[in-house]
């Protein structure tokens, strides 16, 4: 579900930056705010899958440490590039896509290692 969402995400940001007219951003932004929330929500149970029930909770602790990290100096740095670098509000969308297909990248990447691990381990067959 991560990985379709945020893929989808990386492609509705690109298009949020051609958004020139008022309906466009009308009907791209709640399809967005619906994709991005199944992040939070499903980043759970990921975790619980590549880190196993054992080592939830110093898992979560760094999760929610990361998180607060990026909302207390994310909108700063967004205004720093804002004004310093790139004056051009569709610069900070393709900033957001490329971040998105990072994420993308790297929860595919997650998916396939837990997969080979669970595949190696006796007695689990991967449905």
């Amino acid at each position: 579900i991560i990985i379709l969402s945020s893929s989808a995400a990386c492609v509705l940001t690109y298009f949020l930056s051609t958004g020139h007219h008022y309906w466009s951003l009308l009907v791209l932004t709640p399809v967005f705010g619906f994709l991005i929330t199944s992040g939070p929500t499903v980043s759970y149970p990921n975790i619980v899958d590549l880190m196993g029930v054992k080592k939830l909770n110093p898992a979560l602790g760094i999760l929610i440490f990361v998180r607060g990290v990026a909302a207390l100096f994310g909108l700063s740095a967004a205004g720093f590039i804002l004004r310093n670098i790139s004056p051009n509000i569709t610069f900070h969308f393709y900033i957001a896509s490329f971040l998105f297909g990072v994420s993308t990248f790297l929860q595919t990447l997650i998916l396939c290692h837990s997969r080979m691990i669970r595949s190696r381990s006796p007695g689990y067959t991967v449905l």
